[in-house]
């Protein structure tokens, strides 16, 4: 038999681990499977099958080796939950052979509101947790504990913080060793839009708990084992037995024999041959007594691994580059001290990934955590010759830096990040949120690198402001530089100068890619829905454009496709604007107006007046003549003119407060004034 961890147990357990050892690697076999799915019997189902036929379509479609149906309690079979969990245990029973497992399971909790302490999937229960029978076993998260202990029953987490509050998140995933034992996984992935709770595994092994991954398609819409999510994958478990059977895949569950991963195309299947450490296997927890622990790690799969990561207590410990899609990987812990767990996470190169179980190690001495230093964001930008980030899914990252967005894309974002060396998007509500558009706080951000169809970005687990900066300058750039060389400038805050746009800005709430070209050559102009810049008329004639550089470019080598996304319509400053042909307001000779405001705080207003076409100059100079910034220098038809000008110099920076003269020239007249900068 397997041994159940517990660190409160661990000098009892060790003499004993010594004469049981795990099974050895070659007598097992991975099978494919997913926990979390139901049927016709739960509420709100579209298009879901019968506990029967789904099992079947899983069993003989999907071609799984087991699946767990797991209606709600609640409201199960239509208000009659005696008849439909009988109706669901018996399908169980009649599904199940040498070659499929079928669970008659139950999804219990609820998510929101006070005493939502989130879902959880029981397994192995002789009776239904209906709340009607075992009362606040939904609303009370000691109750539900204490249902599984008299029980025996296995249990485990599902999605975590659905409910985007404090709820949903099993009292922050307070440690009870009371049932460490029945308690055996945490979906990282579950649901359609193949929601990812990493940091919530992340957290859970922080806080003792022994649990592996596991996935839960959540499907209440059929396709039971091959239903595609969002972003093209199946979401799979895989589990290491040496026969299939229910009790040794039950008892696999209890000790954590488990991985989960993301499989694309829907054939595409990760195994993961081998994860042990001194030939004890993934799972298990063992004593060390020499301070250095060595690890085998061997998988195949369809795609090629790009990337093999073993993490030490949620932090990177080494890493490999297998390039390939077969690969064995000898590795060693040379400073193993103190209670400490490892886990593996395995990269493809279509971003599919997979993560072990822990292996939990006890040595002599104290684990020190290790540092967590500052990255500094241009790290992350380094490159696989395919395009993808060389970083990609590197977890508990730590980056600081000044926000330029936050929820101007959207509730989620993407927010951006952006320090000396570059910048980065930010996809996550607990960083948005804390986004003021005014203010330039610094953040400090620590989560997982990711990457969505060509633009890298960071997943959040933590988020916090450490002070106030100065906003960060927009970077001159040309509109063909975007084009071509747009990964240089990805994530940052740029501004294109004196450019025209091709197309209109889309009707309010509707995205759109347009074209603006400065005359180097044309780049896409994003404008984002979320933004108040749809729904208004298009700028005429040239204009200066702030905005972070994006990229949509979903196939490799992910080297095209960049955007310019100004945040707000005062991110697009009208350089020319032509007034009305009448004749009664074409002035009868050339004038130039007082700036306004004066004081100009940063930014303020030039006026001048053209009475025939000419060819007109708008320069501004500092008190020792010297040129500051060209404002205008093209031919001019007839007409009122407004010129902004942002406090910026040629370069696009900022220049000092003081007193400026701006020079306005036209056939045979030129005329001079003083503006004030105040900052």
């Amino acid at each position: 038999m397997y041994l159940r961890k517990n660190l409160l147990r661990l000098c009892i357990l060790s003499l004993v681990f010594q004469q049981i050892n795990s099974l050895p690697a070659q007598n097992l076999k991975v099978y494919f499977g997913d926990l979390h799915q139901h049927s016709t019997l739960s509420f709100d189902t579209q298009s879901a099958l019968p506990p029967a036929a789904a099992f079947n379509y899983a069993k003989g479609t999907a071609n799984l080796s087991f699946m767990a149906i797991t209606d709600h309690g609640n409201d199960l079979n239509n208000g009659n939950p005696a008849a439909g969990w009988q109706l669901l245990l018996a399908a169980a029973s009649t599904a199940s052979d040498s070659q499929f497992v079928a669970l008659g399971s139950q999804e219990v909790g609820l998510v929101f509101g006070n005493g939502g302490y989130g879902h959880m999937v029981i397994h192995d229960s002789p009776h239904l947790a209906d709340n009607d029978v075992f009362p606040d076993v939904r609303f009370n998260l000691d109750h539900f504990y204490n249902f599984i202990i008299a029980r025996n029953s296995l249990a485990h987490f599902c999605h975590p913080g659905i409910s985007g509050d404090q709820s949903s998140k099993f009292n922050n995933f307070a440690f009870d060793s009371r049932v460490d034992s029945l308690i055996y996984g945490l979906e990282i992935l579950s649901g359609f839009r193949s929601t990812l709770y990493e940091k919530f595994y992340l957290l859970a092994l922080a806080k003792g708990w022994h649990i592996g991954p596991v996935t839960g398609q959540d499907n209440h819409r059929g396709n039971y084992g091959d239903r595609i999510d969002q972003r093209n994958n199946i979401n799979l478990t895989g589990v290491f037995l040496d026969t299939l059977s229910r009790s040794k895949l039950l008892d696999a569950f209890r000790n954590q024999r488990t991985y989960a991963f993301q499989a694309s195309p829907a054939s595409d299947r990760m195994f993961l041959n081998e994860f042990t450490a001194d030939g004890n296997w993934m799972g298990d927890i063992f004593d060390n007594d020499d301070n250095v622990v060595n690890f085998t790690v061997s998988a195949r799969a369809e795609g090629k691994f790009i990337a093999a990561h073993l993490y030490k207590n949620g932090h990177l410990l080494k890493r490999f580059e297998p390039n390939s899609n077969e690969f064995t990987w000898m590795v060693a812990d040379s400073a193993s001290f103190g209670s400490v767990y490892y886990f593996l996470k395995l990269i493809q190169e279509d971003t599919d990934v997979l993560w072990s179980s822990p292996i939990w190690v006890n040595s002599s001495g104290e684990f020190q955590p290790p540092e967590n230093p500052i990255t500094p964001i241009s790290a992350l930008r380094e490159n696989f010759q395919n395009g993808l980030p060389r970083n990609l899914e590197l977890t508990n990252i730590t980056i600081r830096g000044v926000a330029t967005v936050g929820r101007q894309f959207g509730f989620e974002g993407p927010g951006f990040l952006q320090d000396s060396t570059g910048g980065i998007a930010i996809f996550g509500v607990n960083f948005v949120e804390k986004v003021v558009p005014t203010v330039p706080f610094e953040f400090e951000v620590t989560g997982k690198v990711t990457f969505f169809n060509g633009q890298t970005e960071l997943t959040p687990y933590t988020t916090k402001r450490v002070g106030i900066k100065t906003f960060p300058q927009a970077l001159p750039v040309q509109t063909a530089e975007i084009a071509s060389n747009g990964e240089a400038y990805e994530g940052r805050l740029v501004q294109v100068i004196g450019a025209e746009i091709s197309g209109n800005f889309p009707p309010n709430g509707v995205n759109a890619n347009i074209t603006i070209d400065d005359g180097t050559g044309p780049c896409t102009l994003r404008i984002d829905k979320d933004t108040d810049i749809d729904g208004t008329p298009t700028p005429t004639g040239r204009v200066n454009i702030v905005g972070v550089v994006g990229q949509f470019d979903p196939a490799p080598p992910y080297d095209s496709s960049y955007q310019l996304i100004p945040r707000s319509s005062g991110d697009i400053e009208i350089l020319t604007s032509v007034a009305g042909p009448d004749p009664e307001t074409i002035p009868e000779f050339f004038s130039l107006s007082q700036n306004f405001p004066n004081p100009a705080n940063p930014q303020t207003q030039i006026i001048f007046r053209v009475p025939d076409p000419a060819h007109i100059s708008l320069k501004l100079f500092n008190m020792r003549g010297q040129k500051i910034r060209a404002l205008v220098d093209k031919l001019f038809q007839p007409g009122e003119y407004r010129i902004t000008w942002d406090g910026l110099n040629d370069s696009g920076k900022e220049v000092a407060s003081g007193i400026y003269l701006y020079k306005f020239e036209a056939p045979g007249i030129a005329i001079v004034k003083k503006l004030v900068l105040l900052r």
